[in-house]
This record gives structure tokens, C-alpha cells and sequence, in this order.
């Protein structure tokens, strides 16, 4: 079946495939000159916290492989002293690069072909953003105070200490670190030796690392306090800020569910003699954890569980994170990608593998079927011009896409393989994988291989066509009778995601009701006839296994539609992402998704609730500043009623865990859709709050809060800002202070913005914050952020405003500020692909504003 030929205008996998990362030689990504390689480095730093600076020095045990007077390896904001080589004292000339990172040094004789040892002394800056060496500054009872941690990936390791920063040049790390006596300090590996040094700070060695690329170093310097438990031979750590260990135990309970489990699924028992999760408060412009191998990063906010303040929606996220970075210490720490052309391999991985965890410890939390919002994120994207292939060319690693398409993407393409060989033959594939290629690097055509022979199954076809192009399949039924016919072209919503390619599609379907089910292959410039019951519905990707869209044709949507009620909840959610991206398009009409969410049982499951939340979220934003939005209110206001009315503010006994993050989307849309009598109960709560314990619980704190916001006068923005400004509780304050740009005041958001670039939110906060009066006035904050530039990226340096905006500008639909955005990114270089894709969403919504809100307007006079 999988070496049909595919006619018509579609381009295969194997056209795109030249220029493509994956089947190159690793060698051919390399920026770095190829004669030397490293095998192990000894680095010694003494941060100064204060100054924000640190002096540095590196022996660096080198392969040599060719002679060579010149040695060229990565350093950034580095400053280089003293040089020896082998021993002895050297004068290389010594040039910089600064835009390629690079440092040069020319020595009077070339070096032979051996083993050498390279040292250098250095000098090297503290950021205030999370890139290298950074710093964290956090409020406590005692006063302020400052930790350091650092952020490697990718690929800032080069920050931290000359290095041949690259991920195929693994080598191993022992690091030695000079710190305030009074500190805790943290790597990868368990302390070797801690020894007195003058100044008041001690010595403390590492052991060595195993073999591992260079952005997995870590080092963290603070107050901190660790709490563990053995878990099999491995130590297993949670080390937090002093005071907040009581804040800890959820995710150490879930690290010791965990580890046992990973061992088990990947066969390979993890092999460090220590596991520490390391939380620092704040937060990062780009990412909330991070994996490095033995101490994986976290900001608190994604490990954490405060039981006065951490939501439902917040341990959810806490254990599927906690599983994301856990699986990486196999899927990018033991096996990582040759280079950056394949770091789906390491997040499409973990992601898919965070879900499958999670699933697996608490079925009750539905996260399959909460996760079928991240495919359709996915999806939007893939439609778009802004996408790109899942294994694209990455020239500099500075570019690499931790993006929708590399995660979601890669853990939607992940689960259609894994349900198309079977579960049993996948993991057998992944325990071949891990053995073969422990402690080395890959590309994706090794795994690939690894799941043909475990399965028996020629898949490369399918997982070539859906990794190495863009783009979604559409799936289309046609009604024939008592027959359908499938057809396949792609889906998108720009003349450049219109361009046919082809995909070998796997494809399954049924018959709701019988007992009868089909499954095979779809490509473009061929049909599949199906012969079913007569009568019967037929449902295409039951399950949602496959990632595509299915349309269907008029005859068949509507006897979908009589059923619809009483499908599974996944096939339900199927149908509702699907007709809701079909509406935005034109490709149906949007009543189509409107009638199915208004027929949806009030009893229906809450995560397809949640669905309809969320997409009437995104139709309230298109209609601001139009006249519409009050009428549409109303017709939103009825239509959740119902549902509304069944789950309440209170929980009730027996409800499913997904009723409370339901409970929690209500109560935020229905503030937001002027519901007055959850404004009001709303308001009650927070003004009883400081006096009543179970006025504001953990699981409707934030949305409630949200409802304040949005409502708020000037004197409760001044309550809420008060309140963020003096909590020493550092998940409180972030949760504070990033309610605040929820209100809808312009004058109070404008002090939201003012706010943001002042000195008086943690520095690590400011984007968090900016999310609102983007989202709520993105003409106003952009105009405020362009008139600040040079204040907003000495704040977010080294990545600069630039850097951030793609966290702020998920709520645009304006054109012209898109345009001046991504402007603004092209001129100080290579827009991040994450910037390109939400600015792309941005143009895209306000298409969908100007042709769309006239039908709904229509939908909502019908008052259906």
C-alpha cells in the first residue's frame, strides 16, 4: 500500500527532500570547523551576583584531527585572558565574531594531529533575562534577594564558557563553581568535593557528566532548599527557594511516579545517580522549563502547587510538564538530534510522550482529549504560510523553531504513526532506538528505521510526507448513495498553503452505530469507494488518530449533525474544530459550527464544552469595537446558560475532574460576555476574600480574579496592584500581576503598560503582564512599546522586544500593526518563527473579522 503512485499536481516527500535536514551527513550542519572536536571540558566560574559578571576559566581536552594553526569555537559576551596550550602559556592572536558568535585563535605554530588540552581564562556577563548565566530577583519576607540559574538551549551554552557549541559535539563536564558559602549550588551531577575558600564562599566540584551536548550544562546558585526520596537507586530532588518546600511535594510524588515508568517504556533505566528539579520564580519570554540532564529548569509556576493558589488547570499543567522534561532525559539528554534541523525529535517526543504519562496516571484528567486543542493549534498554523516542514534546514541554531509545528505537530504526527503500527510495535521501536543510539546523535530517518523493523511495516512513505513538507490533508466525503467516496487535496487559507502536495494519508472510518469500521491509505489524484449501511452516517477519522481535516458534503454533514449528540466526545471535538476552521475559511458556512455547539447536550463532556468556549472567546474578540459584540454577548450568555447552570460555582459531588476546569472557562467568558450575576458573585468573593478562606478556593481563584480585573474602577486596579506588589508569595504575585492587564478600561491599561517598564514588577514578570492590554488594546500597546523601544529591550536583552512579542500578540487581528511588527523583527534580523507565526494569525483574523462577522450576525438574529 505504500508505494502507490501519486498522480496529479502533488508534490511528493522525496521532491522536497533535496535541501532538507534529515538523510544529510551530521557533519554538513556543523557551522564550526570540522578538525577540531572536544572530548572533555573542566570549567571553573565565580559569579558575582551583584555586579552581574562572572570570571571564568575552561581546559578543554581536544581531538585534533588534521594540523591546524587556527582554532575557531563558539563563545558570546565572553572576554578572553590568558591562553595555554598543552601546558604552556600561548599568545594566539585572538579575533571575535560577534554576530556568529565565534572566537578565532591563530597560533605561531599548528597544532598536530592528537590530543591537546586547550585553557583559557575568561570574563563573561549575568543576564536579567533567561539566556546564559542569569539572574533572578524575588521577594521574600526578609527582603529581597537573588538567585542565578542558567539557560542553555539554544544555544547559549557559549555564554557561559568557550565551547564547541553544537549538539553532535558531545564531551563530557566537570564543573567546579566558587559561591557564597551561605548558597546552594546545583548541576547535573552529585557534589565531588565543597571546600572553604576565602571571601566567604566555597569551592564546590562536581562529578563528571556522562557524555552530552553542550546546552545541557546547568549550574543554579541560591537560597534554596531541596527536598528528595530515593526512587530505585536514583535521588530524586525537588530544590525550590527557601520557604517554599511546602509547595513542592506534588511534583515530587509525580517525579517518583514517573521515573519507574519511563524506565520501563524506554527499556534503558535513566543514568545519572540524580534527578533535581530546580524551580526559580518568574518566568521567560520563550519557555517555562527546560531539560537539562539531572537538573532540569522549571519556573515555579510549572512545577508547583500552592494550594491556596495553584488552579486545577495549574497541577494539570505542573504533572504534564513535569513529564514533558522528565521524557527528555531520554529523547534529547541520552539520544539527541544531530542538529537542529530535527529538534522535533527531541519536542514533537516529549510532548507526545508527557500526554501518553499523564493518560497513564490520571485517566480522569481526559488529556487525550484536551490535547486534540494543541493538534488543532497546530493545524491553524499548517494552513498558513507561516508553517514550515516538521524537519526543516536550520543554517544557524539561533533560528531553530521551538514552535506549534515542532511540538504539537510532531505529537500529532507521533500518535497517527504509533495508532497506524500499533502501540506495542511503537515502543519496541523505541527501545531498539535508545539502545542503539545512547549517548549519541540522530536524525529522523534512524528512528524511522527503528519502527520499520519493529513493525514490519514500510511507514518512511508516510512519516517522509508528513515531516518533511508542510501543510494539512483534507479529507473530503462525498455521498454516493448507499457509498461514499474519500478524496484527499490540501487544506489552507492563503494562496501559498493552497499549493497542492500530497500526503499518504492513514485514514479510518466508520459507521456510528455498526459494527463495521475501514482503514487505509488516501493520496491525492486517487479515490477510495466505500460501501456502508444504508442510511447510516459516515464518520471519517473516528477517534482523531490522523492528522487532516475531514470535510464532508451537504448530505452527509447533515446526517452527521442528527447524530452528533451521541458520538464519542473525541469525534465530537473532531467535528467542532474541523467546522469551526471550515467557518473561518469560507469552506462552510460558520452556522454550521454555531448550530453544532448549540445542539451540544448540556451534559455533553466538559472538555467539548470547553471547545465551545474557547472559539466563542475567539469570536467576542473579533467584534471589538463593533456594535455586534453586545447583541453577541447576549446569544453567548444563553447559549452557556445550560451548562452553566449544571456546574455553577460550586462544586458538586461525583462531577468529572474536567467539570472544574470547565468551571473555570465559564466563569472567566461569562465575565467577559457581561453576565452580570457572575460579575457581581465575582466581586462578593474578592471583597470578602481577605476575611473569608473559601471566598476565592484555588480552582476559580485566577478566573475570578480575571472577572475583577476586567470590571475593574481605579481603586480595585490600585487593590489588585497592591496586593501583587506586596506578596512575598512568588506563584501569588505572578498570578497577580498578570490579572492586572485583564481590564478593559483604556486609562487603566495604559498604567497596565506603563507598569509593565517600570521598576516595580520582577523584571522576569514584565511580558506576563503585557499579555492583556495586548490582547485587549493591541493598537495602544503597540504604539506604546514602539514609542519605548530602547527602555523594552534593554529590559528584555539579550533577546530584546523582538524576542518577546510572540508571547504578547496571540490576541491581534489588525493588519497594519502585524506588518509594522514583523518590520520591526526583519530589520534587527531573522524574524523567530514563533513571531512570524502569531503575526500571521493576526493578519489572518482580521480577514476572517472583515468576511465572517456579517454571518454570524445573521446566526445570531435567528436567535436559534
Amino acid at each position: 500500500m505504500f508505494n502507490r503512485i501519486v498522480t496529479g499536481l502533488a508534490l511528493t516527500a522525496t521532491v522536497l527532500l533535496a535541501g532538507c535536514g534529515a538523510g544529510k551527513d551530521p557533519a554538513a550542519r556543523h557551522v564550526l570547523p570540522t578538525d577540531i572536536t572536544p572530548i572533555h571540558y573542566d570549567i571553573a566560574v565565580r559569579p558575582d551576583a551583584t555586579a552581574l559578571s562572572f570570571t571564568g576559566s575552561v581546559g578543554a581536552d581536544v581531538q585534533v584531527v588534521r594540523p591546524t594553526a587556527v582554532v575557531t569555537l563558539n563563545a558570546a559576551d565572553l572576554t578572553f585572558g590568558k591562553v595555554r596550550l598543552d601546558g604552556a602559556d600561548a599568545a594566539p592572536r585572538v579575533t571575535y565574531d560577534a554576530p556568529a558568535q565565534t572566537a578565532t585563535l591563530t597560533f605561531a605554530q599548528p597544532l598536530t594531529a592528537g590530543r591537546h588540552r586547550l585553557a583559557i581564562d575568561y570574563t563573561g556577563k549575568i543576564n536579567q533575562q533567561a539566556f546564559g548565566l542569569f539572574s533572578v530577583d524575588y521577594d521574600t519576607a526578609q527582603g529581597s534577594k537573588r538567585l542565578l540559574a542558567t539557560q542553555f538551549e539554544s544555544p547559549d551554552a557559549r555564554r557561559f564558557a568557550p565551547m564547541w557549541d553544537e549538539p553532535a559535539l558531545k564531551a563530557t563536564f566537570k564543573l567546579t563553581v566558587d559561591a557564597p558559602t551561605a548558597d546552594m549550588v546545583v548541576s547535573n551531577m552529585p557534589v565531588e568535593t565543597a571546600t572553604p575558600v576565602e571571601g566567604g564562599l566555597t569551592r564546590t566540584t562536581f562529578a563528571v557528566s556522562p557524555k552530552m551536548s553542550s546546552y545541557l550544562l546547568f549550574l543554579a546558585v541560591g537560597d534554596f532548599e531541596r527536598v528528595g526520596r530515593k526512587v530505585g537507586d536514583v535521588d530524586v530532588g525537588v530544590v525550590v527557594k527557601r520557604g517554599s518546600t511546602g509547595e513542592a511535594g506534588f511534583a515530587l510524588d509525580a517525579a517518583e511516579q514517573l521515573l519507574p515508568f519511563f524506565n520501563d517504556y524506554f527499556g534503558t533505566p535513566y543514568p545519572l545517580p540524580k534527578l533535581d528539579l530546580v524551580a526559580v520564580p518568574g518566568g521567560a519570554a520563550t519557555f517555562s522549563a527546560m531539560e537539562n540532564w539531572g537538573a532540569i529548569l522549571y519556573f515555579e509556576k510549572a512545577v508547583l502547587v500552592d494550594a491556596q493558589v495553584s488552579s486545577q488547570a495549574d497541577r494539570q499543567n505542573a504533572f504534564t510538564t513535569i513529564g514533558h522534561e522528565m521524557a527528555h532525559q531520554w529523547f534529547g539528554d541520552l539520544v539527541t538530534m544531530s542538529w537542529w534541523d530535527d529538534i522535533w525529535l527531541n519536542e514533537g517526543f516529549a510532548s507526545w510522550m508527557e500526554a501518553k504519562a499523564t493518560d497513564h496516571f490520571h485517566p480522569e484528567w481526559s488529556v487525550q482529549l484536551q490535547d486534540m486543542a494543541a493538534r488543532d493549534g497546530a493545524m491553524n498554523l499548517d494552513a498558513r504560510a507561516a508553517t514550515h516542514p516538521i524537519v526543516q534546514e536550520v543554517a544557524d541554531a539561533r533560528d531553530t523553531a521551538f514552535d506549534t509545528i515542532s511540538y504539537q505537530k510532531g505529537q500529532a504526527v507521533i500518535a497517527m504513526i504509533e495508532a497506524w503500527v500499533g502501540a506495542d510495535h511503537f515502543r519496541d521501536a523505541l527501545r531498539a532506538y535508545m539502545k542503539e543510539h545512547a549517548y549519541g546523535n540522530t536524525i529522523s530517518d534512524d528512528l524511522w528505521r527503528a519502527v520499520e523493523t519493529a513493525s514490519g511495516q514500510p511507514i518512511r512513505r508516510i512519516a517522509g510526507d508528513f515531516t518533511r513538507q508542510p501543510g494539512v490533508p483534507l479529507i473530503k466525503v462525498t455521498s454516493l448513495g448507499s457509498a461514499w467516496r474519500l478524496t484527499q487535496r490540501r487544506f489552507g487559507v492563503d494562496a501559498p498553503s493552497r499549493r497542492p502536495l500530497s500526503w499518504s494519508t492513514p485514514v479510518a472510518a466508520t459507521w456510528p452505530g455498526e459494527k463495521r469500521d475501514w482503514r487505509g491509505l488516501v493520496s491525492m489524484g486517487e479515490s477510495v469507494r466505500l460501501k456502508g449501511p444504508a442510511g447510516a452516517p459516515l464518520l471519517v477519522n473516528f477517534g482523531q488518530a490522523g492528522y487532516f481535516r475531514t470535510t464532508y458534503d451537504e448530505k452527509a454533514f447533515a446526517r452527521l449533525r442528527t447524530r452528533f449528540g451521541r458520538l464519542d466526545a473525541v469525534d465530537q471535538l473532531g467535528l467542532l474544530y474541523d467546522y469551526w476552521a471550515f467557518g473561518q475559511e469560507g469552506a462552510a458556512p460558520v452556522a454550521d459550527w454555531l448550530d453544532l455547539a448549540a445542539s451540544l447536550p448540556a451534559d455533553a463532556n466538559p472538555v467539548v464544552w470547553m471547545q465551545v468556549v474557547d472559539v466563542l472567546n475567539q469570536i467576542d474578540r473579533l467584534y471589538d469595537g463593533n456594535t455586534g459584540q453586545t447583541a453577541f454577548r447576549a446569544r453567548a450568555r444563553t447559549l452557556l446558560g445550560p451548562v452553566w447552570a449544571r456546574v455553577g460555582w460550586t462544586p458538586v459531588a461525583g462531577e468529572p475532574a474536567t467539570a472544574i476546569l470547565l468551571r473555570a472557562d465559564l466563569v472567566r467568558a461569562l465575565g467577559r460576555f457581561d453576565d452580570q450575576a457572575v460579575v457581581a458573585e465575582a466581586r462578593a468573593r474578592f471583597a470578602r476574600m481577605d476575611t473569608d478562606g473559601a471566598a476565592l478556593p484555588a480552582a476559580i481563584r485566577e478566573p475570578a480574579l480575571i472577572v475583577v480585573a476586567m470590571q475593574a474602577d481605579a481603586a480595585t486596579w490600585e487593590r489588585l496592584r497592591t496586593m501583587a506588589r506586596t506578596s512575598t508569595n512568588a506563584l501569588e504575585k505572578q498570578q497577580l500581576y498578570g490579572v492586572l492587564g485583564e481590564v478593559r478600561d483604556k486609562a487603566l491599561a495604559r498604567r497596565t503598560l506603563e507598569l509593565a517598564l517600570g521598576a516595580e514588577p520582577p523584571i522576569t514578570l514584565r511580558q506576563n503582564i503585557l499579555r492583556g492590554p495586548s490582547g485587549n488594546f493591541p493598537a495602544m500597546t503597540w504604539a506604546y512599546l514602539k514609542a519605548n523601544k530602547t527602555r523594552a529591550d534593554a529590559l528584555f536583552a539579550p533577546g530584546s522586544m523582538v524576542g518577546m512579542l510572540a508571547r504578547i500578540t496571540g490576541g491581534w487581528a489588525d493588519e497594519t500593526i502585524a506588518g509594522e511588527a514583523l518590520s520591526m523583527a526583519q530589520a534587527e534580523g531573522q524574524p523567530p518563527q514563533r513571531l512570524k507565526a502569531s503575526l500571521s494569525a493576526a493578519v489572518y483574523r482580521a480577514r476572517v473579522r472583515r468576511e465572517r462577522l456579517g454571518d454570524i450576525d445573521e446566526w445570531v438574529k435567528k436567535g436559534h
